[in-house]
């Protein structure tokens, strides 16, 4: 069954904004002066800068490319790619860019608050994907695609969070104050969208 004009328009919405984003994250990379965020002299460690790279290269492949795996009709017409595509997202986020966005979490800006809640992050985009992964080892398609919402709710901190510090700070809001929410803002909200497509899916398919 085709897909509606709707559906493609806002599949191919969402397609943009991820890329985008991929691409925006990609471009700081090259640029040396996007380290003068930190304030605590920590851009300068040789660490700081891998978990650096390997946090912005590694979520700019698992945004960019991760939006597809939920496409339906492509899924089902290449599920050879899907299944190719799904191996890169389990890469790129578990074994690169989670563990150095753990790592850069460590010595983020706004103190305690902000360590924890981009913490927290990391290691719930860790082991969703993690999760996601042991399910679809187990021939469990329905969690596996629960823990894939799940895992690319977190994903999309990277979108959320490009749009929400602006906003907050457009508002009037100090911004280290909009700092400080960012660091759960940016992603919890998006669990409990998750949640809800899993439950509005799974409970309309029970009945």
């Amino acid at each position: 069954m085709k897909a509606r004009p709707i559906i493609k328009f806002r599949n191919g919405f969402y397609g943009f904004l991820c890329i985008g984003v991929a691409l925006y994250a990609l471009s700081h990379l090259f640029r040396e002066d996007f380290y003068s965020f930190k304030t605590n002299g920590i851009s300068d460690v040789f660490t700081w800068r891998i978990a650096f790279h390997m946090h912005f290269i590694g979520g700019a492949v698992a945004l960019g490319l991760g939006w597809t795996q939920f496409l339906r009709n492509f899924r089902n017409s290449y599920l050879h790619i899907h299944r190719r595509i799904g191996y890169l997202y389990l890469v790129a986020i578990v074994l690169i860019s989670s563990p150095g966005a753990f790592y850069m979490a460590m010595f983020a800006n706004g103190g305690f608050n902000n360590v924890l809640g981009f913490g927290m992050m990391a290691l719930c985009w860790f082991g969703f994907t993690v999760m996601a992964f042991m399910k679809i080892k187990n021939r469990d398609i329905d969690a596996h695609e629960r823990w894939m919402i799940r895992s690319f709710a977190v994903t999309l901190g990277a979108v959320t969070l490009r749009i929400f510090m602006p906003l907050m700070i457009i508002s009037g809001i100090p911004e280290a104050e909009a700092y400080q929410a960012i660091a759960w803002f940016c992603w919890v909200p998006n669990l409990f969208v998750a949640e809800w497509i899993i439950q509005r899916k799974y409970l309309a398919a029970a009945t």
